[in-house]
């Protein structure tokens, strides 16, 4: 049986390590089109709650996937947006609608 790909496990485990979770490949999805505030990511993912949504962000900001940008000094307010390493997601992004929506 041929394998699917010529990369080693150990690229696909650090794949996941980013984001094998529950929520951070849609919330990078949710920045493929613009920068987003924490409240309009809490509001395109419904079943979110604050708490995992602060530690997925927190975690993607210290992979390098997403940025936060100040717009508003008080209260402060970021924008999240995506890297150029998180904007490399997209084709991944791409390839799993194509996927699921032939499969589901």
């Amino acid at each position: 049986m041929e394998k699917a790909t010529t990369t080693s496990p150990d690229c696909v485990l650090y794949t996941l390590s980013i984001l094998g979770d529950k929520w951070s490949l849609l919330i990078v999805r949710e920045m493929t089109g613009c920068p987003q505030s924490f409240s309009d990511l809490e509001a395109a993912l419904p079943g979110i709650s604050p708490r995992t949504l602060s530690m997925r962000l927190n975690k993607l900001l210290a992979d390098a996937i997403i940025t936060k940008d100040l717009y508003c000094e008080r209260p402060p307010r970021y924008h999240y947006l995506l890297t150029e390493k998180g904007t490399d997601l997209k084709n991944i992004l791409k390839d799993m609608s194509s996927w699921g929506k032939k499969y589901s």
